[in-house]
């Protein structure tokens, strides 16, 4: 147990190292933060709620809120929320509650406080925490190696993939390249390093293969510009670094699809396995058979889910254009916002499809040419 822990650590370490030095700070652009007032921020402050002197509705019927808050720094400031939110306050404050207070200097020796956003690190934290009791308390053993990996997925991203694409590099290379290093990690500390293992990384491997060639084929085919939201257009203008819109999709496709192929994958191969070691008389054409019937229903069920995965995410974009009764099916679907969804949704849903028969052939061919000794072992040690 705790070697296979040190080799996933000392992987995972092995690859963040060299990438710090690629890191890149991006400096924050000076942002406007009430609609009538060419204000830019002088300095930014947490604070508590003190006191709520009034809360309603504004003209435009949206609610609003004027409240004391105390600042870190120890000033007490009064905010209005009309000043800075005008669509209205999007939350609830209470008393207590922490906020982010953007000040301005008025140029008179006064200050004003505008709202910010509400300060989420503790409740992030409690959400996290009840994530890893749930893990653990399911999981047990194997839920603990699962966080150590979730924790390694995060750090391989936040100090690899996003410093290496803000330095230049090929974002879809990277992505690959860190796809099939989140796997062997993850599979290796969830899985043990078993036979089983090794097989299901093979068939990610090539899913995370396909899911680059399905993506890049779509994307061309579609014609797409890798620059259908706002977000994508500020990244490619604002960061100079970043030249390669359609890269940039075609990595987030990448990193969606290596999230399911490693379940896909293990699935097949300790469903193959598992046969095996019930027959072991089974060969490898028969082990295939069986396996794939299993594997179909897997098809059926992992496609739904992404599809509801990727229309969850856009659901909001979906709507909009669902909501403006003069565009046709059509031109709704003839967008480019939502012409990327469904590449998005149908180039890794080929990658998973695919890696199904993959994962079956590799764990037919390995399961059937096992001695009757690596049997006994994978009943009594592989599938606890």
């Amino acid at each position: 147990m705790l070697k296979r822990l040190l080799l996933a650590l000392s992987l995972g370490l092995a690859l963040l190292t060299p990438s710090l030095a690629l890191a890149q700070a991006i400096p924050s652009p000076e942002i406007p933060v009430a609609a009538d007032q060419n204000v830019t921020i002088n300095q930014e402050v947490q604070a508590a709620v003190t006191q709520i002197i009034s809360q309603g509705t504004d003209a435009n019927n949206v609610p609003q809120m004027t409240f004391t808050a105390l600042g870190d720094n120890g000033t007490t400031y009064t905010v209005n929320t009309g000043d800075s939110l005008s669509t209205g306050l999007r939350f609830g404050i209470a008393v207590g509650d922490r906020v982010i207070l953007q000040i301005i200097d008025n140029g008179d020796g006064s200050q004003t406080a505008y709202l910010g956003d509400m300060v989420r690190t503790k409740g992030l934290f409690l959400v996290a925490l009840v994530f890893a009791l749930v893990t653990l308390l399911v999981g047990r053993g194997r839920g603990f190696f699962a966080l150590i990996g979730f924790a390694i997925t995060l750090g391989l991203l936040f100090w690899f993939v996003f410093p290496m694409i803000l330095a230049g590099h090929n974002p879809v290379m990277i992505s690959v390249l860190a796809g099939i290093v989140m796997l062997a990690i993850n599979l290796s500390l969830a899985h043990g390093l078993t036979r089983n293992t090794a097989v299901a990384f093979a068939s990610c491997s090539l899913g995370v293969i396909l899911a680059w060639l399905f993506s890049a084929l779509f994307v061309t085919i579609v014609k797409l510009s890798g620059l259908a939201d706002e977000t994508s257009v500020f990244l490619y203008w604002q960061v100079g670094n970043v030249t390669i819109p359609q890269g940039l999709l075609l990595a987030g496709i990448i990193l969606g699809a290596v999230g399911v192929l490693d379940d896909v994958a293990i699935t097949q191969c300790e469903t193959i396995a598992e046969l095996k070691a019930a027959d072991p008389k089974l060969g490898g054409r028969e082990l295939f058979t069986r396996g794939m019937r299993v594997g179909r229903h897997h098809i059926a069920s992992t496609v739904n889910t992404l599809v509801l995965a990727y229309a969850g995410a856009s659901l909001p974009l979906l709507l909009i254009f669902m909501a403006d009764h003069t565009v046709s099916l059509w031109r709704f679907i003839n967008t480019e916002a939502v012409a990327e969804e469904i590449v998005r949704t149908l180039g890794g849903t080929c990658a998973l499809v695919l890696t199904v028969p993959v994962a079956s052939l590799l764990a037919a061919w390995v399961w059937s040419h096992a001695k009757k000794s690596s049997l006994r072992g994978f009943t009594e040690h592989e599938h606890e």
